[in-house]
Order: structure tokens, then C-alpha cells, then sequence
């Protein structure tokens, strides 16, 4: 009876265990199912289709394990590893600025007037690095400031994370080893690190530096990492590979176009082995992108469909593994993706500020421009603002910066700061075109040096050399007082060489060689970002040599002036020679003394101005002058001209020429076309209204000239060009053509 009764009891315990364990077991039968691994190519704009496909794989239930992704694949790979749902990066990729991630640190309205100066000048073509050696290019046209900020930023939410399996869905990018041509898959560290690295295209992004290996795109070496995939673990891989379409003979017409083919070669050669042998149940998409550019970032919103409608190809294939996975396996996944912390800003005290600097300049300088310091709130919007703000110096390849919690909302911020690879010993070129298409052909050519960090709080040493119809040298100073660079003195001096003409109607009167020889030193302060004031002394010794004629009020012999200026600068526009927003302001009073040892008294008074609009490709430009010296025979160098594109259009530059000015014009752009390496072209009309008046009482309303012009212009990294048509009333009709901005 007890031996029935302990038999009794056992079965009972039995049944117990096994009805507990149930679960368990099926637990473990779900989990054996086999584990499907996401690979994405590479493709530049193109490759944003993988967007498309992942909605798909979402839509039909189909579960990913892990991803591999190298390049354009890597960055949306790491998207969806660190939990972003599809409708968020889809919302992503529509909407983040893709040329400002192309462009290397702040745009014109955020750069300092400085910076301003320094690259709308002359000197604006490009800029190579000089050593005991020799010539020192940079490592990239572009080093990347704008592309590390917003990885950074959008892949904040999972910045603590080191070990990429620890991910959401776990992660692999693949670079590759510039020195070996070996790939180099990343598992582990910062992730927007591992990403920049994975799609440093050579030759247009600088490399990226990880335990001490120079990296570069993974497409040089695995542009489809299926094998990187297996080796995670995958039983099953869902391939999205992105078809290089080569272009025939008569398409290969440009050096650009050669290195694009040879690399699409390349990259082929690399693919093919990972995809030939894969056989159901792995699943290879191939998105039809033919008509899109590796470049073409403007329409990656086409993409996405594209990627979406090749997937949808596969639906039967890919009902299969939805159906290998069971029901809940997808849910589980979007879960936890929705769980996590999605933040396009994230705000929190600084609990420590570190500075990684290796440039010349002091840290003080480095942390007066970031703006932040421990206990302040962090904001990642001004902190990109500040980064500019640093890069803006000029020191540096790279301002980046790391984001490590201390738990309870404060976090570890590291800034770095990277000394340009080219140094700080500087060669900027610079050339001008202008011809009126009847005979009259001006150049200049002309280079500038550049030694930076002459102090540790930013001094530079500026030298300058131009020839052609007007010749110039000139060498200056200039250096910021205190750790702030808010006041700042400039010293200068110059020899330049130019011709001077006055014309009686449309006919020359008279021309003159005049050697201008002088040196000023300015005291200032900048304003913000967007300008300065000066004030300063000058002398200058001036020598004209007649070549025709006489120069009204202008002495036949050597002569000298010396005077105080003051300016003015306000400066906002988002461009140069083609604005669309912003605006500028620009004011000065010249007096020159005789009592300080100059032949001549004389005073001078300029003000100008205009405001920029801009709606979808259309552009509009006001502006206007005002200018007096108040005398009606004032000193024939001081008096105001106009003339040339956009100051009475038509006209020869400095044809018109009087003691008292007043202009006012409007010219309006429409955007044609984009052009190969982010350039533009551009249609335009310009209308002006003004004159000149030698004394006050001829100003009058009726003395108004009006001019005009049609044009197109191009707008490229290089520099401008314009060609057109002008006509002032009562002066012939004239063509213009303009290369390089004036010195």
C-alpha cells in the first residue's frame, strides 16, 4: 500500500514537472529556428533603397537577427540595429540636409567674419598645406566636420554601447585597412565612429583612424559582406545589393567620369564572389537605381519606393522565413525597437568637460569659442553650433566630439580637436577672368601664404602676391587680443600697381599707371559671428605715371596721404555671389590730413546695403549705395565710380566717376540646373537705377540713368562665372564675361 502510494506520488511529481517544463520547451523549439541575417551593400545615394526593402521585410513579419552593412548600407543598417522603426528612418533620410553633411563645417551664415573674408576673397580657388618638403595635400576633399556630427547625433541613443552584439539587433560595419586593401569588419567601440569609417569614400572623405589602422570605405575591399554575416551566426542571409550599371565609351568624357567607372569595376569584382552560390532560402534584392547617382542626394526620396518594389518581388520567398520565425518573433523585435529612447536633441548637465587638443593653440581659446563648460546645460543644438564655431579657427581637420552618461541625466563630454593634416603653413590660389567679348581682356593670377598660429591665441602672418593688369603685393598681422579673439589688431602694408581710367562718355579720356605704396594698422572688434567694426591710421605714397591724358584732380607729381578710416561690417548672406538669405551692411568714413604730413585733406563717406530672398529655385537680390565726400572738387582717387555687372550694368567698371553717388538694383536668379561636383547654373536679370554727380546741385531725380542685364552664371567650389548682356541708357549696349571674383 506505502509502495503504491510513493508510486503514486512520483507520477503526480512527473505530470508536474512536465506540464511546468512545456513552455520551456517550446521555448527552445521557437529558438531553433534558423537565424536570418541582413546584409547591405553599398551604393552611395542609391543604396538609401535599402530603406524601401527593410519596410517590406517589417510589413511581411520577416525577422532579422543581425546586420551587416558597409558604407551607405552601414549607415542604415546601424539605424535599424540601434532601434529606429522604418517610419522613422524613412523620415530620416527625407529630411536630413544631405549636401550639408557633404560640406566641411558650418554653413556662410555661421562662420565667422573672418572665415568670411578668408574665403570670398580672391584667394578662393583652392588651398594646399607647404613644408620643408614640399607641397602637403589634405587626406580628403572633404574632412567629414557636418557627416560625424549627425551620425553622432542620431546614433546618441546608443553612444554608451561598445559591444555591437549588445545592440538591438546586432551589428557589423565593414571598412577597409588603406594600407594592407584588407577589410576590416567592426564589432565593438563608438558606433558613429565605425559607420564614418565604413563609408570614408577615398579621395572625397578623409580616412578614419581606429586602433591605430587607417580605414576607408568598405566597398574597396566587401562592398556586399554576406561572409561577415555568416559569420555572426546567420543560417539564412537577405542580400540587398545595390547593381552597378557601367557606362559606355562615349559617357567616359571627363576624369570624374573615369574614376567613377573604374570604381564601380572595383566594386563589382569585390561583390560577385560573395553573391554567386546563394541559393534559396537566402534571398538576393536587387534594386533598379540605373537612373540615380552614387551622388545624387537630391533624390533619395525616389529611392526608397524603388527599394520598396524590388522586395515585393521576392513576397513568396520571403513569406517562407516570415513563416520559419512564427508570429511573435516580429512583434518581439519591434518591441524593443520601440522601446527605445528616439532623441533628435538630448539635454543634460555636463558632468565633466575633457579637451583632446594637438593643435598650437591654447585650450583657452578652444574652450572661449565651444562656449561650454562642466555643470552647464548640454544641448546638442548649440553644441553643434559651437563645434562650427571651433572648426570656423581654421586649425583643424576635425572638431568632433563624445558622449559618455554618468547616470541621472549628466553626461562626460570629450571634445577633440584635430590639427589639419596639412598643417598650419598654407597655400591659397586665386585667378579673374574679365573680358567684354570687343577686344578688352583683364586677368589676374595670384597666391597667397598663410603661416597660422604665429601666437597661441590664433595670430596669423598673411602674404600675398598677384600679377597681371594690376600687380600687388602686400604682407599683414593680423592678431586677436585675449582668449575670446573678440578685439583684435591688424597691421599691413602694400605695393600694388593698377591702371586708373576716366572716360568722357563711352570713350576713354584718360589713363594712368599708378603706384600705390602703404601700410595701416586697424584696431577692431568683431560682432557676433556675422561682422566688425575698425577703426585705423594709413599712410600711403602714391606715384602716377601717365600713360594718356590727365586725371581730374589728381597731381602730375608724386604725392602722399595720410588718414584715419572707419568701417563697418554686418554681413548674414548665405552666399556670396549667388544669395538667396541674409543680408549685408557696409559703412566707412575716410579722412585724410594734412597736418600729419599728407599733400591732401580730404574726407569720404560710403554707405551700402542690400537683403537676399529665396522661394523654392527662384532668388531675389536688392541693393543700394550712398556716397558723398562732401566737396564738390574733391581728390579725383577718392571720388566714387560705377560701372560693370550689377552697378549700371553695361558699362565699362569705373566708367562713371563724381563727388556724390546713388544706386539702388534688384536682380533676380533662377536655379537651371546641378551640375557635376555640386555645382550650379544659374539664369539672370538685373535692373539698376543711378548715377554719379561731380557737384550737389546737379543731383536731381531727372539725372537718373537706368541700366539692365541678362545672364547666366555658374556657381561651383572653384569660384563663379557670369556671361551677358549689359545696356545703361544712353551708352551702347555691351557684353561682359567674368571668371574668379576680383582682387
Amino acid at each position: 500500500m506505502k509502495k503504491t502510494s510513493r508510486m503514486n506520488l512520483l507520477l503526480l511529481l512527473f505530470v508536474t514537472l512536465s506540464l511546468l517544463m512545456l513552455p520551456v520547451w517550446a521555448a527552445d523549439t521557437a529558438l531553433e529556428r534558423p537565424k536570418i541575417g541582413l546584409v547591405l551593400g553599398g551604393g552611395g545615394a542609391a543604396g538609401v533603397a535599402h530603406v524601401g526593402v527593410i519596410k517590406v521585410l517589417e510589413a511581411q513579419g520577416v525577422p532579422i537577427d543581425m546586420i551587416a552593412g558597409t558604407s551607405m548600407g552601414a549607415i542604415v543598417g546601424s539605424l535599424y540595429a540601434a532601434g529606429y522603426s522604418t517610419t522613422e528612418m524613412e523620415e530620416i533620410v527625407k529630411t536630413l540636409d544631405w549636401k550639408g553633411m557633404f560640406r566641411d563645417g558650418s554653413a556662410r551664415t555661421e562662420q565667422s567674419f573672418q572665415q568670411k573674408r578668408e574665403n570670398d576673397g580672391f584667394f578662393n580657388t583652392f588651398e594646399v598645406g607647404v613644408e620643408g618638403r614640399g607641397i602637403k595635400l589634405p587626406e580628403g576633399l572633404i574632412s567629414g566636420q557636418s557627416l560625424i556630427f549627425e551620425l553622432r547625433r542620431l546614433l546618441s541613443p546608443v553612444a554608451e554601447v561598445r559591444n555591437f552584439d549588445r545592440l538591438p539587433i546586432p551589428f557589423r560595419a565593414v571598412a577597409t585597412d588603406i594600407e594592407t586593401g584588407a577589410a576590416v569588419v567592426l564589432d565593438r567601440g563608438n558606433l558613429a565612429t565605425a559607420v564614418r569609417a565604413s563609408m570614408s569614400i577615398p579621395g572625397l572623405f578623409a580616412p578614419v583612424t581606429i586602433d591605430n589602422r587607417l580605414l576607408v570605405d568598405g566597398f574597396v575591399s566587401n562592398n556586399v559582406p554576406v561572409e561577415v554575416a555568416r559569420s555572426m551566426g546567420a543560417d539564412i542571409v537577405i542580400v540587398v545589393s545595390i547593381p552597378y550599371y557601367f557606362e559606355k565609351r562615349n559617357k567616359l568624357n571627363s576624369a570624374l567620369a573615369v574614376s567613377v567607372q573604374a570604381m564601380r569595376f572595383l566594386t563589382a569584382k569585390n561583390s560577385l564572389p560573395q553573391l554567386q552560390g546563394l541559393r534559396a532560402p537566402n534571398v538576393v534584392i536587387e534594386p533598379d537605381v540605373k537612373d540615380i547617382g552614387s551622388l545624387d542626394f537630391d533624390r533619395v526620396k525616389d529611392t526608397i519606393p524603388i527599394g520598396e518594389a524590388a522586395a515585393r518581388q521576392h513576397l513568396a520567398a520571403l513569406n517562407k522565413l516570415a513563416r520559419l520565425a512564427g508570429a511573435q518573433q516580429p512583434a518581439r523585435l519591434r518591441g524593443k525597437a520601440a522601446r527605445m529612447a528616439r532623441l533628435k536633441n538630448i539635454r543634460g548637465k555636463i558632468s565633466r568637460l575633457i579637451l583632446e587638443n594637438d593643435s598650437n593653440l591654447e585650450n583657452e581659446v578652444i574652450l572661449s569659442r565651444l562656449g561650454f563648460k562642466e555643470g552647464d546645460t548640454l544641448d546638442l543644438v548649440a553644441l553643434q553650433r559651437s563645434l562650427d564655431n571651433v572648426y570656423s579657427l581654421g586649425y583643424f581637420d576635425l572638431v568632433d566630439y563624445e558622449l559618455n552618461p554618468d547616470g541621472q541625466g549628466a553626461y562626460t563630454l570629450k571634445i577633440m580637436a584635430r590639427n589639419r593634416s596639412t598643417g598650419d603653413n598654407r597655400l591659397r590660389f586665386g585667378f579673374s577672368v574679365k573680358d567684354d567679348l570687343n577686344g578688352d581682356t583683364r586677368y589676374q593670377l595670384g597666391t597667397k601664404y598663410i603661416r597660422k598660429g604665429v601666437t597661441q591665441n590664433a595670430g596669423e602672418w598673411r602674404n600675398s602676391l598677384v600679377l597681371g593688369d594690376n600687380v600687388y603685393f602686400g604682407t599683414e598681422l593680423y592678431q586677436p587680443i585675449g582668449s575670446d579673439l573678440r578685439h583684435f589688431v591688424n597691421a599691413r602694408a602694400w605695393h600694388e600697381r593698377r591702371d586708373v581710367i576716366e572716360y568722357d562718355g563711352d570713350q576713354r579720356n584718360a589713363e594712368v599707371r599708378l603706384a600705390d605704396t602703404g601700410v595701416q594698422v586697424d584696431w577692431g572688434r568683431d560682432i557676433q559671428q556675422n561682422g566688425e567694426w575698425r577703426t585705423g591710421l594709413f599712410y600711403r605714397f602714391l606715384k602716377p605715371d601717365t600713360k594718356t591724358g590727365q586725371l581730374s584732380n589728381v597731381p602730375e607729381e608724386p604725392f602722399e596721404l595720410t588718414g584715419l578710416q572707419l568701417t563697418y561690417n554686418l554681413d548674414t548672406l548665405d552666399d556670396v555671389d549667388f544669395p538667396g538669405q541674409g543680408g549685408w551692411l557696409k559703412a566707412s568714413y575716410t579722412k585724410g590730413f594734412e597736418i600729419l604730413g599728407a599733400d591732401l585733406n580730404f574726407q569720404r563717406f560710403k554707405i551700402e546695403g542690400g537683403k537676399a530672398w529665396l522661394k523654392d529655385k527662384h532668388r531675389v537680390l536688392a541693393r543700394a549705395e550712398l556716397g558723398s565726400t562732401f566737396s564738390n572738387r574733391a581728390f579725383g582717387l577718392e571720388q566714387f565710380t560705377l560701372g560693370g555687372h550689377g552697378r549700371m550694368s553695361g558699362l565699362a567698371e569705373n566708367q562713371l566717376r563724381g563727388n556724390h553717388l546713388l544706386m539702388a538694383g534688384g536682380t533676380y536668379l533662377y536655379e537651371l540646373t546641378q551640375l557635376p561636383g555640386s555645382a550650379k547654373a544659374y539664369a539672370g536679370a538685373s535692373l539698376e537705377v543711378g548715377n554719379t554727380w561731380q557737384e550737389t546741385k546737379a543731383i536731381s531725380w531727372g539725372e537718373l540713368l537706368w541700366g539692365s542685364s541678362l545672364f547666366v552664371g555658374i556657381d561651383s567650389r572653384i569660384g563663379s562665372a557670369f556671361i551677358g548682356i549689359g545696356k545703361t541708357e544712353g551708352h551702347q549696349a555691351s557684353f561682359f564675361m567674368q571668371i574668379g571674383r576680383d582682387f
